[in-house]
């Protein structure tokens, strides 16, 4: 009986034990649910988020933005987490594009009013259908040990965005070399090495082009005409270095033909030293973009009765004395190779022919001459055809002008193509040839196209390299002049207004440098300055649209309905895409309601 009684009494503690363990489960999870839900309205409550600038503004290819996040301290616990999710939703179908999250746990955040606090940097691509859309946050309470979670209701911070940074004007416009086979004149190759300041030794940066020195050391001609010419610049340190440099280059090139000719070419090398420094400047000083008060004050100098020693010390004082620093003195830390070859010409029918059977494959590239493969190159207008012949230029040649041209077309099919995944490779092929032949010829015009391209990629770190580097090589004017004004666009896209207005300053007096000096002055609030740029493009180019619609955006800033009113029908009127622009501009929104805005819409 006693054996029988304890069974029973054991079955009732399980039971019983059975069901504390349920009801324990049960009272922890219905608790970890209660503390969730109660994080998630005390987020709602009392977090406070900030965004600056907003609306959100486009910096070039990105919207880049800072937002702060503060919430509740009670918000900082050990067995759970609040997290909160930044995203930018647009479009009809509502997509949304993941931006950040911020982790408030001890680590992550500081105290600011006693008050857990993250601020950061945040940035999502620009792309057209984004300019309406709106920036959310959304805040989640998670359990760190089961993973549940309780989501806040999603809220925005910042609507749309403001797109006027864009309304800049470029060019990034470069041409094919030029065609010398049609003038029959006799083919002019040149490479210029570079040295440190003081220095008279090659260093590991002229391995591309000590390859291109190979390349004219085992050419298969009769003869060849080599011009070396050292140089150096003021205040470097040491003596001869000029003539040094140039001793090292004919040393070098020398040693080479001993080593790769096997044809027995003769060889005619003729060393100069432009060591007159005075001289070497004012020969460099017609080709810089210096404004003329400042190109006169220079020369004056130079042509004075002055010691060297004393010019270069009067230059320092002038206002021109920082761009002489900057993009004309390392241009003259050089030694400049120039190699002439002399040709025969044969008819452009017979080049023609040749080269379409070279495109087609039916013929071996190494039938025409470098030369000629160039010049049929430019007898058929179709650039699928051009970039056959160009490869088999570069593949049969490997000298700059196949290079250069072969990136010219790859440029061109790109500005051709608006798929951005076939645009973007073109680009990319554009910047690989145009960068070999930058090895092999460095003048400003080559230079001046690779940035281009990269400017065209989104690559502006890249693009701004190049660009500087193509204005301390010199050139005619107009080229200082173009690459001056893209280089400004470039900064006014990366939001360096300063910048881009000093740029201007040697850009000459055009339509696109007195748009984007409008643009800039805008866009630092200097709009009596903005307006009379804008109105001196309109001089240039009359009916401009986009001066006109630049100057609506002037009177909504500054509260001036009546040129808000009279510039944007004058913009819709030239152009109607505006309409639809000036629809979405957020630039307008405290004038949607109002007659201006209205009435110059309705044209």
């Amino acid at each position: 009986m006693y054996g029988k009684r304890k069974k029973q009494d054991m079955q009732q503690y399980k039971k019983n034990k059975n069901y504390l363990l349920l009801l324990t489960l049960g009272l922890s999870i219905g608790s970890t649910g209660c503390t969730l839900q109660r994080m998630v309205k005390t987020a709602e409550k009392d977090q406070q988020v900030t965004v600056v600038p907003s609306p959100l503004t486009t910096n070039g290819e990105s919207v880049n933005f800072e937002l702060k996040a503060q919430v509740p301290e009670k918000l900082i616990r050990e067995k759970e987490v609040y997290k909160l999710d930044v995203y930018y939703e647009y479009g009809k179908e509502q997509k949304r594009e993941n931006v950040g999250t911020y982790r408030f746990e001890v680590g992550e955040f500081l105290y600011e009013d006693r008050k857990p606090t993250i601020t950061r940097q945040l940035s999502f691509p620009y792309a057209p259908e984004k300019t309406s859309g709106r920036l959310m946050v959304q805040g989640r309470a998670i359990a760190l040990k089961d993973n549940d979670v309780e989501y806040t209701k999603a809220k925005q911070v910042a609507v749309g965005l403001n797109t006027t940074p864009l309304l800049l004007v470029r060019s990034n416009s470069f041409s094919f070399s030029d065609n010398k086979y049609a003038e029959a004149s006799d083919s002019t190759g040149q490479i210029v090495f570079y040295f440190e300041s003081g220095q008279t030794k090659l260093d590991d940066l002229s391995d591309e082009k000590l390859k291109v020195l190979d390349q004219y050391a085992m050419d298969n001609v009769p003869a060849q005409s080599i011009k070396i010419t050292g140089m150096r610049s003021p205040g470097e340190k040491g003596s001869n270095l000029a003539q040094k440099r140039a001793q090292t280059l004919e040393q070098q090139y020398r040693q080479k033909v001993k080593l790769l000719d096997y044809n027995g070419k003769k060889i005619q090398v003729t060393t100069e030293v432009a060591d007159n420094v005075t001289e070497v400047l004012l020969e460099k000083l017609e080709t810089t973009a210096l404004p003329k008060e400042q190109k006169q004050q220079v020369l004056t100098i130079l042509q004075g009765e002055q010691s060297e020693q004393e010019k270069l010390q009067a230059l320092e004082k002038t206002e021109a004395f920082a761009y002489l620093q900057k993009y004309v003195y390392p241009s003259l830390q050089t030694v400049k190779m120039e190699f002439s070859y002399n040709r025969s010409r044969r008819p452009d029918y017979e080049l023609y022919l040749q080269a379409q059977r070279i495109a087609k494959g039916e013929a071996s590239a190494d039938q025409l001459t470098e030369d000629e493969l160039q010049h049929a190159a430019t007898l058929t207008p179709l650039l699928a055809e051009k970039r056959k012949l160009y490869e088999a230029a570069v593949k049969t040649t490997d000298k700059w002008p196949a290079y250069y041209n072969l990136g010219v077309v790859y440029y061109e099919m790109a500005q051709k193509d608006y798929r951005p995944a076939a645009k973007k490779e073109l680009l990319e092929k554009a910047v690989h040839n145009l960068t070999f032949a930058g090895y092999r010829n460095p003048t400003p015009k080559v230079y001046y196209g690779l940035a281009s391209a990269y400017h065209q990629l989104g690559k502006y770190n890249e693009a701004l390299e190049y660009y500087n580097y193509a204005l301390t090589l010199g050139g005619e004017e107009e080229m200082q002049q173009a690459l001056f004004a893209d280089k400004a666009a470039l900064e006014i896209e990366t939001g360096r207004y300063d910048e881009a207005i000093a740029s201007l300053r040697y850009a000459g007096d055009t339509y696109q440098t007195n748009m984007n000096l409008g643009l800039s002055y805008l866009l630092k609030e200097n709009y009596e300055g903005a307006k009379d740029f804008y109105l001196k493009a309109l001089e240039q180019k009359q009916n401009d649209a986009l001066a006109y619609y630049s100057l609506a955006i002037l009177g909504a800033r500054s509260q001036d309905e009546e040129m808000l009113e009279n510039a944007l029908r004058r913009a819709v009127n030239a152009d109607k895409a505006f309409t639809q622009k000036a629809i979405n501009d957020v630039e307008f929104e405290a004038y949607r309601d109002k007659p201006a805005y209205k009435d110059a819409l309705i044209r």
